[in-house]
């Protein structure tokens, strides 16, 4: 009985032992913080993504259309952007990205003017006119950026860009404005009196602007971001060879950026 009584106190040191050393070891196991990469992983160095989104433009200046030989000054309208973006973080605060894009920047321009016409009878008289030209220009850009991270996914950006010249149409028509008189010699339900279209002349084939914004990178997904963008472009060439015709906008895009 007492050697009963000796192996029962043996064996239960030796559980008591065990135990405790079972537990200073699972204390141990999760008591170690994982390293910093591990809970919250570095973002990738670089990124690669398409944009896409729209340009509010303002064209200052004035042209001198072949159509009428009138000229029209400080027009505006929006058109759209879209292309690929890709870039590498420099360090933890700055990166660089390349952005090729397709650049809209259509406006349409219109005035009212007095014209005397020939009334039936009624001779001649003083009525009002709306002149509108519609015009169409768009570019391919090629616009290298510097990102600059004050704070942790919001960052300001500027750089040069420049490319070459695509659609550069115009659409022109005199119209009546007022409604108490038809012209029976053009189209009478509209009272459209001249309408013409073409090609813009002496259009420049190189644009040049300046384009500075701020952005914010929004995760959606395991190594896919959201970034909306504001910038404005300004122009260093014109339009044309007309002394003063440029083109300005304000540039509002969202660009879907994939780690790479």
């Amino acid at each position: 009985m007492k050697i009963s009584r000796c192996a029962v106190s043996v064996l239960f040191l030796v559980l008591l032992c065990c135990g405790q050393e079972a537990g200073a070891q699972y204390r141990s196991d999760f008591s170690s913080v994982p390293p910093p990469g591990v809970l919250s992983p570095d973002p990738s160095k670089w990124w690669i993504g398409p944009q896409i989104g729209a340009n509010l433009n303002t064209h200052s200046g004035d042209f001198i259309t072949d159509f009428c030989e009138c000229s029209f000054e400080d027009g505006s309208g929006i058109g759209f952007g879209m292309g690929v973006e890709i870039g590498h973080f420099l360090s933890s605060s700055f990166a660089f990205a390349v952005k090729v894009l397709y650049d809209d920047l259509r406006a349409d321009y219109a005035y009212n003017i007095t014209l005397p016409t020939e009334v039936e009878n009624e001779g001649i008289l003083d009525l009002p006119y709306e002149r509108k030209n519609s015009v169409v220009l768009s570019y391919l850009m090629v616009n290298p950026v510097l990102q600059f991270y004050p704070v942790s996914s919001l960052y300001v950006f500027a750089g040069p860009a420049i490319g070459v010249s695509g659609t550069a149409t115009q659409e022109y028509t005199l119209q009546l404005a007022d409604e108490n008189f038809e012209y029976v010699i053009g189209d009478p339900t509209t009272n459209l009196v001249e309408k013409d279209s073409g090609e813009i002349p002496r259009v420049e084939s190189l644009r040049a602007d300046v384009r500075a914004g701020i952005g914010a990178n929004i995760r959606i997904g395991r190594g896919i971001s959201f970034s909306p963008e504001v910038s404005y472009a300004l122009p260093l060439t014109r339009i044309s060879d007309d002394e003063n015709w440029e083109a300005a906008a304000v540039r509002l895009i969202g660009v879907f950026k994939f780690d790479i």
